[in-house]
């Protein structure tokens, strides 16, 4: 509108009356002509807008009047275009930076507790698979914000096909499935790490949601072997959760492998 605008002042005071105002009227080709007014008026108002200059100087009161008011919007509009980029790109690095923030404090709390290089290491790698896999979005805590109900029905969606997946939970009722799926509370394993060992007391069941794990048993001998692979929809622990006689110790060491 800024370019109909400087046409119209134009057209007012007499076109190619100074060098500001839009030159005197070309003949030819109707189309030509309107594409020509049409372009020239457009980068008069980009060239203003922008404060780019190269235009020619205003003359009189009119044209001083209107130039000033489309620098004043033109400087408007480029503070309200860096602001809200700028916007974008703190709210892009926020999760970035409050996660970085968690990381800085535990490796200060690691340092002044004298902790072995080697555990910080494996610390500081957990903490740049979790970023890879999450972010830095805490399920548990994220949805502790909505009521009971609609967080049912969230983990219910996004969790349920999971757990029909598990060979003893096949033939159990939509019901049982919707309580057992609040009871699920994720966990991420970096590659190499155990996430249970032989002879520890089973608690937990693990279903895998991504990635894999192995299953590694010593031998006689004191050889480790690699029994199983389990891949996404796989679970183990069951044996030690379910075991009716009291012996719901681990039965093997549980490694996991990454993606």
């Amino acid at each position: 509108w800024i370019a109909c605008v400087y046409y119209c002042i134009s057209w007012f005071e007499g076109f190619g009356m100074n060098s500001w105002v839009y030159p005197a009227t070309e003949e030819g080709d109707g189309e030509h002509v309107f594409l020509r007014k049409y372009t020239v008026c457009f980068y008069w108002s980009f060239l203003t807008l922008t404060t780019i200059g190269g235009s020619s100087d205003p003359e009189t009161n009119l044209e001083y009047l209107f130039t000033g008011l489309t620098f004043f919007n033109g400087v408007f509009v480029f503070a309200a275009v860096v602001g809200n980029v700028g916007d974008v790109i703190s709210n892009m690095n926020a999760a970035r930076t409050e996660f970085q923030a968690k990381v800085d404090d535990i490796k200060r709390y690691m340092v002044h507790h004298r902790v072995p290089d080697s555990l910080q290491k494996r610390v500081k790698k957990w903490f740049d698979y979790s970023w890879g896999r999450t972010h830095g979005v805490d399920e548990s805590s994220l949805l502790e914000t909505l009521p009971d109900k609609l967080r049912a029905r969230i983990q219910i969606q996004i969790h349920l096909k999971t757990l029909k997946k598990v060979t003893i939970f096949e033939k159990c009722e939509n019901g049982l499935l919707c309580e057992l799926v609040l009871k699920l509370r994720p966990q991420i394993f970096s590659p190499k790490d155990y996430v249970c060992k032989r002879n520890e007391i089973g608690k937990e069941m693990y279903i895998i949601n991504h990635g894999k794990l192995e299953c590694i048993v010593t031998t006689e001998s004191g050889e480790r072997i690699v029994v199983a692979t389990l891949t996404e929809g796989k679970y183990f622990g069951e044996i030690a959760l379910l075991s009716f006689e009291g012996n719901n110790r681990r039965t093997a060491d549980v490694r996991s492998v990454g993606t």
